[in-house]
This record gives C-alpha cells, sequence and structure tokens, in this order.
C-alpha cells in the first residue's frame, strides 16, 4: 500500500511539472507601457511602466491614448479604441475591435494585427511602420508609411505597397455560382486606394512625432 501510494505521489508531481511551461508561457510578459493616458488594461487604469501579457484587453477613452514596447517593436492607441493582446505565429498579434491602432517593427518581424478577421502584418524583413483603423463592419483603412504590408483573409494573401492609404473592404467571394448553397462561403477583399487628406497628413505627423521621441527605436 505504501508503495502505490507513493507512485501515485510521485504520478502527481510529475503531471503538475509538466503542466509548468504552459502556465509559464501563458504568464509571459508580452510588453511594458511607455506612456498612457486616460487608457485602461482589462477595466484598470493603465499606468507608465505597467507589464501586459496575452490576453490583456486595452482601451482608451476619447481623450485617451496608450504607447507600448514590445521587444523591438512599438504599438500607438489614440483615442476611442479597444484592443486585445495575444501570443500568435508572427509573435505578438493585436487585436483591434473598434478605432485605430499604429505600430512600427524595425526589423519587420515579431508583430501582426488582427482586424475584422484581416490579419495584417510586415512583408519584409525590414523597416516596417503602418495604421490599421476600422471603419465600419468589413470596412478598414490602412496607411503603409514605411514598408510593404501583407494581408490575409480566408487563406488569400494581398500586397499593400508602402508611402500609401488604403480602403480595404471584405466582401463574399460569389464569383463562382456553381458553388453549392452547403458549402462554407469565402471572403475575398477589395482594395482602393485613398487620396492624400488632411488625415493621411496626420498619421505623417503622428509618425514623424514618433520618431523623435527618445523612447522611439
Amino acid at each position: 500500500m505504501r508503495i502505490f501510494c507513493r507512485t501515485v505521489l510521485i504520478a502527481i508531481l510529475v503531471a503538475s511539472l509538466a503542466d509548468l511551461p504552459t502556465a509559464n508561457a501563458a504568464d509571459r510578459v508580452l510588453g511594458f507601457v511607455l506612456q498612457t493616458e486616460s487608457s485602461q488594461i482589462d477595466g484598470i487604469a493603465a499606468t507608465n511602466g505597467s507589464n501586459v501579457f496575452a490576453g490583456d484587453a486595452l482601451s482608451t477613452n476619447p481623450d485617451g491614448r496608450i504607447h507600448l514596447q514590445f521587444g523591438a517593436d512599438q504599438i500607438y492607441i489614440p483615442a476611442s479604441t479597444r484592443v486585445t493582446l495575444a501570443n500568435g505565429k508572427e509573435g505578438v498579434t493585436a487585436v483591434l475591435s473598434a478605432g485605430t491602432l499604429e505600430f512600427a517593427a524595425p526589423q519587420g518581424t515579431g508583430f501582426a494585427v488582427s482586424a475584422d478577421d484581416v490579419l495584417v502584418k510586415p512583408k519584409t524583413p525590414q523597416l516596417t511602420h503602418a495604421q490599421v483603423t476600422l471603419m465600419s463592419k468589413d470596412e478598414l483603412k490602412i496607411a503603409t508609411v514605411a514598408g510593404p504590408l501583407d494581408l490575409e483573409l480566408d487563406g488569400e494573401s494581398y500586397t499593400l505597397a508602402p508611402g500609401r492609404t488604403y480602403g480595404v473592404r471584405i466582401v463574399n467571394d460569389s464569383d463562382n455560382q456553381d458553388q453549392p448553397k452547403t458549402a462554407r462561403r469565402r471572403r475575398r477583399l477589395i482594395l482602393f486606394l485613398f487620396f492624400l487628406t488632411a488625415a493621411v497628413a496626420a498619421i505623417i505627423y503622428t509618425v514623424q512625432e514618433l520618431q523623435e521621441s527618445p523612447d522611439f527605436p
């Protein structure tokens, strides 16, 4: 009986230790807050220097903002925006559910934005700087300030050239009229260019301001 109890105890200890890597991975710090004003992390007021983890929900008030660092990468979240952080295959993934998110990835790796099921990420390992805005359901605005972007939706990829502002619309792919009604309907993206506007000029100003900041890589 004593041997049996010892065997059970060892098995329990082994199982507990086996779960430690998963727990540690879930609790791993993704980054930290560089600067913030009138913003929240999981409903609690964010402060400069706060660590952020996978699963954290970030939000900014109409007069708020939050600037975060993830290794060499940075993101800037302006007013009236909601973002949830996640660990994805690309590295840190920011899931944008409302508002705008601007990111800078000096090495063009390790960061992605998910908005309306569209995955936005650097296409090449070079400085990539972009801004993603949820305009309405199934419609985005994406400004590519530096570096090309790769967009993915339902297994299809699209490339955005740098230095332009795009409108991105999600539509059902109805080209195949013979597709059975029971088949899963795929979606595709329609891309169109915006002309240079005051909003785009504001984006460029924000980029220059971030680059001149001592905290910017």
